[in-house]
């Protein structure tokens, strides 16, 4: 559940509570209409009783408003262009509230917490196994070797050792990721080192706790 940033009001998607608070009315800046006006809205009411569907164009011509015009007119499916501006506020509030980054093409639900591999499952049997308290970890953001902002969540993370922990396809640890231009390694670098955490990499073959308190005091564990 997603609130309002300025009445707490509840919405259950990024999109409408985006739209709300836009038009919030504890909004200081918020946009305005001219559907939120009263009187056209008693005129809207009064006529739709007459016509049924209402949305934007029709509203527009019960009130001697100029409709509006799609710029994408007989490309349906492509929607308004939007200016680089409001693409750069979009990725800031997406990061703000921690949304965004990488798809699990894969999700496993174990003991109420969702994990997105087969390696994180391995991973925290062993710890329950040998009795090491663990629990999923909330985004961290960073800015790339490039400068741009984004956003990275460790798999694990070990209350008892401050500690994360990412357990990673073996290709992607040392070679360049497609989707980023870098790798893997270099990203959690990056991330440990602008959030001030540390982070352990674990391979294929250390997905035990024997092996990962073993790396806990190695200098393979990234610090910030």
């Amino acid at each position: 559940m997603l609130l309002c940033k300025y009445c707490n009001a509840q919405k259950k998607h990024n999109r409408s509570l985006i739209h709300h608070e836009r038009l919030c009315k504890n909004n200081p800046v918020r946009q305005s209409t001219p559907f939120q006006d009263r009187k056209i809205q008693e005129i809207i009411k009064s006529n739709k009783a007459d016509r049924g569907f209402e949305n934007q164009y029709t509203k527009a011509k019960t009130i001697g408003m100029l409709v509006p015009v799609s710029s994408q007119k007989g490309k349906p499916g492509k929607g308004h262009p939007h200016t680089e501006e409001f693409k750069k506020r979009q990725r800031q509030n997406a990061l703000d509230r921690k949304l965004g980054g990488v798809r699990q093409s894969k999700w496993i639900n174990y003991n109420g917490k969702t994990l997105g591999s087969s390696y994180e499952l391995k991973v925290v049997q062993s710890l329950e196994e040998n009795g090491i308290e663990w629990d999923t970890c909330n985004r961290f953001n960073y800015v790339d070797p490039t400068g741009k902002k984004r956003t990275y969540t460790p798999d694990i993370y070990l209350p008892q050792f401050h500690i994360y922990l990412d357990p990673k396809n073996d290709f992607l640890i040392e070679n360049i990721n497609p989707s980023l231009g870098f790798s893997d390694k270099e990203k959690i670098e990056l991330v440990a080192k602008q959030n001030n955490i540390s982070i352990i990499i674990l391979n294929k073959h250390e997905l035990s706790w024997a092996a990962i308190a073993k790396k806990i005091n190695a200098p393979e564990a990234f610090s910030g």
